[in-house]
């Protein structure tokens, strides 16, 4: 009946003054409506028994408007209550005033239409399918139409017929387009706000590289201070001193520190030819030049590799899977995993480690600026802007990059994924 929705119904939100107002305006109308046909036109049905259930949706609407201000917005489940209790309500009402020979039997559709605009598929399809049911039920089972006292309105069988067919066609047709045209609203929606994001991200990268590139020019004296210093050192100690391997190492660490800073300055592009890496070439070299200082087991798993696929050695793709590596070893018990695996299609480096994993309830933000670190594991620190660098950063250059966890939480598994064509490009 309905096209496949392609939103996920958790996401799905009818603002509670929304679906107020829209009963105030049912009730009113019902209220002013039976008061006319029975006082002004002295027409016979069960008024007070219509005026209760009137009476009682007031009550519950009331009750909604003196709360709608802690309850900004209802679920979908919710909100499917309350829009089938309305149903129900309406289809009593029409039940005791002639059924579908009742002019105003066309508001039927307006639950449906409410539905199919605000709901998810199935609770669409659900209210559909009771109002033509219900409809189905009082178009042959129903009180009298009300009628002037010593008077009877009788209509033809086929005219009560024609009312069911063109009420059922009725609720099929606004139905389906009403729920189109929400999809549709739904969907440019939740584009704009994706866009929104990207732009926020886009700015926070910017803002990041500014500082960056004032960091370079803080750390460079510095920096160029320590490299001094440490080799004065190195000169006045003997080569059988125990701090000798710690001043080594000191002098050594500054001078990558100094070279990485040196690349962002000048952001430093490589010789095309000599830049060509294969990705197995790319992660033997990041392992190769991480600080394992906490000494976890690093396995390289290769699967399938074409060496004939190359892609660019770029300091932002080199430097977002270092810190992924990094992270990786950081949060492991004892050993990380490093599988990379191509098709004809697509190459994938996938980093998992056997810690506690991510939380379920950060997985979906992971990758978004100012996630505090503490979410991301209780235990551990320094995976928020960090996560978000490196994501920005690949998929600036055409990556996707996935965050999961394995079976049992066992351990987060980071899935970066390039396609195959688009490598030579990045």
């Amino acid at each position: 009946m309905f096209v496949k929705d392609r939103i996920n119904s958790k996401d799905l939100r009818i603002t509670l003054e929304t679906l107020i107002n829209i009963r105030w305006i049912a009730i009113l109308g019902q209220f002013f409506t039976v008061s006319f046909v029975y006082y002004g036109l002295k027409f016979e049905f069960p008024y007070y028994i219509a005026l209760v259930l009137i009476f009682l949706s007031a009550i519950i609407n009331a009750y909604l408007e003196v709360n709608k201000k802690k309850f900004l917005t209802i679920d979908n489940f919710a909100a499917t209550v309350s829009i089938f209790y309305d149903l129900v309500q309406l289809v009593i009402l029409l039940f005791m005033t002639g059924g579908l020979s009742n002019p105003f039997s066309i508001l039927i559709i307006v639950p449906t239409t409410i539905s199919v605009t605000y709901l998810s598929r199935g609770s669409s399809q659900f209210i559909v399918t009771c109002s033509i049911i219900f409809s189905t039920v009082i178009a042959f089972y129903h009180m009298p139409l009300p009628s002037p006292q010593n008077q009877t309105l009788n209509f033809p069988k086929y005219y009560e017929i024609g009312m069911w067919l063109s009420l059922g066609i009725g609720i099929i047709f606004l139905g389906n387009y009403a729920y189109q045209l929400g999809r549709d609203n739904r969907i440019r929606s939740e584009a704009l706000n994706k866009l929104e994001q990207e732009l926020t991200n886009e700015k926070v990268v910017n803002s990041v590289g500014g500082i960056a590139a004032a960091a370079v020019h803080e750390l460079a004296t510095p920096l160029a201070t320590i490299s001094l210093v440490s080799k004065e050192l190195q000169k006045q100690i003997s080569k059988n001193n125990l701090a000798k391997d710690d001043i080594n190492l000191l002098i050594e660490q500054s001078a990558r520190c100094s070279s990485i800073l040196k690349d962002i300055a000048e952001n430093k592009q490589e010789d095309q030819f000599i830049a060509k890496v294969s990705p197995k070439e790319l992660v033997n070299e990041i392992v190769f030049s991480v600080d394992n200082k906490f000494n976890k087991e690093i396995n390289i798993i290769n699967k399938s590799l074409n060496e004939r696929i190359k892609m660019n050695k770029k300091t932002e793709i080199s430097y977002a899977i270092r810190n992924f590596i990094e992270n990786a070893i950081k949060f492991a018990k004892s050993q990380i995993e490093i599988e990379i695996d191509q098709n004809k299609k697509n190459t994938n480096i996938t980093i998992s480690d056997d810690g506690q994993g991510f939380q379920d309830d950060v997985i979906s933000n992971l990758g978004q600026p100012y996630l505090k670190s503490e979410k991301v594991n209780k235990n551990k620190k320094g995976m928020g802007l960090g996560v978000f660098i490196s994501k920005s950063l690949l998929e600036r250059c055409n990556t996707k990059v996935m965050f999961q966890n394995k079976k049992n939480n066992s351990g987060a598994v980071i899935k970066i994924t390039w396609v195959n064509s688009q490598m030579a490009n990045l």
